[in-house]
């Protein structure tokens, strides 16, 4: 699956021009960390170079787990852990929609795993 491949690629192997070639030439992502201003570049092009600048840079060489994947249509969503180097995890959700056989859109929801919760059952 092509979500699958692009995270891979991302947060295995670190390589951004390969995880380029999966998103779509009108790739946008919702996230509102990623700087994008269309007029000055694609929604691509933001997203790379956001993933190239420190911030995203700590976020891909996090340790990273898919736990769950799913897909309806032309909708994928990606349910994985992400634990930073200072030993705190995050619970993530990618959202990504699929054109032409390459993610047109993203978007995600992020939340800080506790280190108590109110109840057994875990986030993942």
């Amino acid at each position: 699956m092509i979500v699958e491949k692009l995270l891979h690629l991302m947060f295995d192997n670190h390589d951004l021009a390969a995880a380029s070639a999966l998103l779509h030439d009108e790739f946008v992502s919702h996230n509102p960390a990623v700087p994008h201003d269309p007029a000055v570049k694609t929604g691509r092009e933001a997203f790379l170079d956001f993933l190239a600048s420190p911030q995203g840079q700590a976020m891909m060489h996090a340790e990273s787990s898919t736990r769950r994947v799913l897909a309806d249509g032309d909708l994928a969503a990606v349910h994985s852990s992400l634990t930073r180097p200072d030993g705190s995890t995050m619970a993530i959700v990618d959202i990504l929609r699929i054109l032409d056989g390459r993610v047109v859109e993203h978007w995600d929801v992020v939340q800080p795993v506790p280190e108590t919760a109110a109840n057994p059952h875990g986030m993942f």
